[in-house]
């Protein structure tokens, strides 16, 4: 059983490595972020009333600007290696709101190309600066329980969605996903073409899968870390399929948290 402590820090330590990896990919890809860039932001602040406001603009607006805002994903950097090396640092509470703030800003900077991770991030680092900022222990559970409940609802949703679709049901979804440029495996994609009857079973795995995580709250030990360890497998397959690697580490983040509140 976990104890309260260690599994926010286990989070928090989890959550950095989505982090330290989001930030690399950025740091490694500037251009991308330049004012002429399909993500720059001239454009991007014209999106949303308040950052085009002149007090936003002169104040929190000028970190987002290039380059600039380069300098505050590298400040995100140090605050996930910090919280990775040193979990119980003093400087937790600090570490995790630049965090969680460089990453609502960055949402806010570009309006795409973000996805379920980056949502899960924010949510994971906002809970975590709460809970490390008050400092009491039943601040920490109430933190804990959230975090469950977060990822359970994002499984539960994603599943029945996906069961609400033909292309998920009839199994046609994988092989026409993994035929795509930006999530594509061309290897994965012919075998599953060919092979029906497996690209329909992989297609009910993952919307069962979804579909019943929150059992793992039922407090069912066997339960609980079944199916911890099967998101865990889902995960790593579309990180090496799909190049989705901040899901992986964005998503574990939570599984302390469903670990502590089925087993206590």
């Amino acid at each position: 059983m976990l104890a309260t402590s260690d599994a926010l820090y286990l989070s928090a330590a989890i959550g950095s490595v989505a982090v330290i990896l989001g930030s690399l990919e950025r740091l490694a890809a500037p251009r991308l972020l330049a004012d002429g860039a399909l993500a720059g932001w001239p454009v991007s602040a014209t999106s949303i009333p308040l950052l085009t406001r002149r007090p936003f603009q002169s104040s929190v607006g000028r970190l987002l600007e290039y380059p600039r805002v380069l300098g505050l994903i590298a400040a995100c950097l140090a605050c996930a290696v910090l919280l990775l090396l040193h979990p119980s640092s003093a400087l937790n509470a600090l570490a995790a709101t630049v965090i969680a703030a460089t990453y609502i800003l960055l949402s806010m900077r570009s309006r795409f190309g973000g996805d379920g991770a980056d949502q899960m991030t924010i949510i994971l680092f906002v809970s975590l600066a709460l809970a490390f900022g008050i400092g009491q222990e039943h601040a920490e559970v109430i933190v804990l329980w959230f975090l469950a409940a977060q990822v359970c609802l994002a499984y539960f949703t994603a599943g029945v969605a996906k069961l609400l679709s033909p292309l998920w049901r009839s199994g046609a979804a994988l092989p026409e996903i993994l035929a795509t440029r930006a999530y594509g495996h061309p290897w994965a994609a012919k075998i599953l073409a060919r092979h029906r009857l497996v690209a329909a079973a992989m297609c009910w795995s993952v919307i069962l899968l979804e579909c019943s995580f929150p059992l793992a709250l039922l407090g069912i030990r066997p339960l609980t870390y079944l199916l911890v360890i099967s998101g865990a497998l889902l995960h790593i397959g579309t990180a090496i399929l799909m190049r989705l690697n901040t899901f992986l580490w964005a998503f574990l983040a939570t599984y302390p948290a469903v670990i502590y509140c089925a087993t206590t």
